[in-house]
Parts: C-alpha cells; structure tokens; sequence
C-alpha cells in the first residue's frame, strides 16, 4: 500500500474513530470480553485460525511442488508469468500467518487445548479442503457421502 494511501487511512481512522468497515459496525453485537462465547470460543478460534492456514499451506505447496517438478525435470520454466509467483508469495504469507495464529494462541492458553485442536481442525480441513480442490466429491453418493462423514468423524 503506498506511504501517501496509508497516512490518508491512518488520518480517516482518527477523526471520530472512523475505519474502513465501520459501516458495518451496526450489524456487529458487542461481545461482553468475561462471557461464555469469549472464554470457550477465542482458545478455539486461535488454534482454527492456524489450522485454516496450515491447510492453505497444503495446498499451495502441493501446487508449488508440481510447478517446481515440471519445472526442474521437464525443464519447462512454468515461472514465466505472475500465477506461480503469486502462488509462492500465497505459500511463504500463509506459512507465516500460520506460526503467528499458533503462538498467539499457545501465548494465551495451554498447550494442552490449543495443539490437539489445531491438529484435529487441521486434519479436518485437509481432509474436505483436498476433496473439494482436487473434485473427488464429484462422483459421490449419497452413501459414500454419509460413509465420508462416519469416516471423518471416527
């Protein structure tokens, strides 16, 4: 974002407390920070947040890696445009976003929460989101969605 876009921002959110989405700020309830929602569902939160980038993470790579093959032992640059670059940069943000949603929730709960339930969401997310990206849903069955769910859910 350019220096002179960040100053008129940073400017805009000063005057009367204005942000960008503040327009929105009428449909958002305040949350009372001691309720039940707060303390059951940020240690959640924290480690979800984490396993969605780690499962971006998964994809990305697994995309990074076939371009890297191709490009290696095929020698077919498949660098040349802006896709598998953006696909990189995708991997290396993700990657980071992935660490920092993890300590932050590892810096305000125990470790005894928040790492089995970033692996279980996790794994989850692996499961449905490699389903979806590579279409193996596509040719199932009402049975083999119900058995798909037992599966998961075992």
């Amino acid at each position: 974002m350019p220096e002179r876009v960040r100053r008129t921002l940073a400017r805009l959110q000063t005057i009367a407390g204005y942000h960008p989405l503040m327009p929105l700020d009428r449909f958002v309830r305040l949350i009372n920070p001691t309720s039940q929602h707060v303390k059951y569902g940020l240690p959640l939160a924290y480690a979800s947040l984490g396993s969605f980038m780690a499962t971006l993470i998964t994809l990305f790579a697994k995309s990074l890696v076939n371009l890297l093959s191709v490009s290696l032992f095929d020698h077919d640059n498949q660098f040349t445009n802006a896709l598998p670059r953006a696909n990189l940069l995708v991997t290396v943000f993700t990657a980071a976003l992935q660490v920092y949603w993890i300590n932050q929730g590892l810096l305000r709960y125990d470790a005894l929460l928040q790492v089995p339930v970033f692996y279980v969401v996790w794994t989850v997310f692996d499961i449905i989101g490699g389903g979806i990206y590579y279409n193996k849903f596509r040719a199932f069955t009402t049975i083999k969605y119900v058995l798909f769910v037992l599966g998961v859910a075992v």
